[in-house]
């Protein structure tokens, strides 16, 4: 009777792996700055960088000719400005008046974090390695939050440098840039949540750009129309309830109430202590709601 045959491993000449191996931290720090770089297209292709470089310097545009106004405009008061130039003179009126391209910028950069690992079925490599599926979220989410903040910031700081260095009352401007930038770090972060709960659901790059601009196209046109007509009559319970459905009209009312500042434009009104912390609530849901359903769409792709 002949003996069985011994299992040989064979040496090809793959390198073994003798470093120290790295932290659930290190791992998570390393996917936030990769993740941060392809948002701008940085280690991907040269047309991968032509739409976000392109939204980020046609948001520098409005933010050089409101620098160029403030050194013209230096013996006027804030409150003049607002009389002439409003509502770009409010910090906020910034990203409000621009949604447009933040829209897109949000939109195209969103499938590039979350729908191809999902299409390509590469996202089970990412836990491979001691990643939970929470964790792989949230470092997307930051990623994607800390571009959307970036494009938006940047511009708004030239624009408050300019006001600085024009003798313009530098108390007022302050207190109005440092409240746009809290709204723009909660702005960031919703848009950042719903692009990438879109992405995720559809999968498909091409079709979750088309959802994402369309939903919050859409629902901001629907809403400055429902503003627009309850103004005329006075209604401001519905002007309130309007505002929700939009992330640009939620954070406006949101920063107007906390912060005592005036909104981007009269049909959206100065909400009161209650309806500021009804904001705060709704808020909190747009970011926890679709960023639940964010994590539970990972998870079921990974137990694929």
């Amino acid at each position: 009777m002949s003996t069985p045959r011994q299992s040989v491993i064979h040496d090809i000449g793959y390198r073994t792996f003798t470093g120290r191996r790295q932290s659930t931290g290190a791992i998570a720090l390393s996917l936030y700055l990769t993740s941060l770089r392809h948002c701008f297209g940085l280690g991907r292709s040269n047309k991968s960088k032509v739409m976000p470089f392109l939204v980020a310097a046609l948001m520098l545009i409005p933010a050089l000719v409101l620098a160029g106004l403030a050194i013209q405009l230096k013996r006027m008061s804030l409150g003049d400005q607002a009389n002439y130039f409003a509502p770009l003179s409010n910090y906020f009126g910034y990203p409000y008046w621009t949604q447009l391209l933040i829209t897109v910028f949000a939109a195209s950069q969103a499938p590039v974090l979350f729908a191809r690992d999902l299409r390509y079925r590469t996202i089970v490599l990412y836990f491979a390695r001691p990643l939970d599926r929470s964790t792989y979220v949230l470092v997307r989410l930051a990623a994607l939050t800390t571009a959307l903040f970036a494009v938006i910031a940047v511009p708004m700081v030239i624009w408050y440098a300019a006001a600085l260095s024009s003798g313009l009352d530098r108390s007022q401007h302050t207190k109005n840039f440092f409240a746009a930038i809290v709204g723009v770090l909660v702005l960031s972060l919703i848009l950042a949540t719903f692009s990438g709960m879109v992405s995720a659901i559809t999968t498909r790059s091409g079709l979750a750009v088309v959802a994402v601009i369309v939903a919050l196209m859409l629902t901001s046109g629907i809403v400055t129309i429902a503003q627009g007509a309850v103004y005329e009559t006075g209604n401001k319970s519905a002007a309130m309830i309007a505002s929700m459905f939009n992330p640009f009209t939620l954070v406006a009312e949101l920063i107007s109430g906390l912060f005592d500042q005036p909104t981007p434009t009269p049909a959206i009104p100065h909400p009161s202590t209650g309806w500021t912390l009804v904001f705060i609530i709704v808020a909190l849901i747009w970011v926890i709601g679709t960023s639940w359903v964010l994590v539970e769409r990972i998870r079921k792709a990974a137990s694929l």
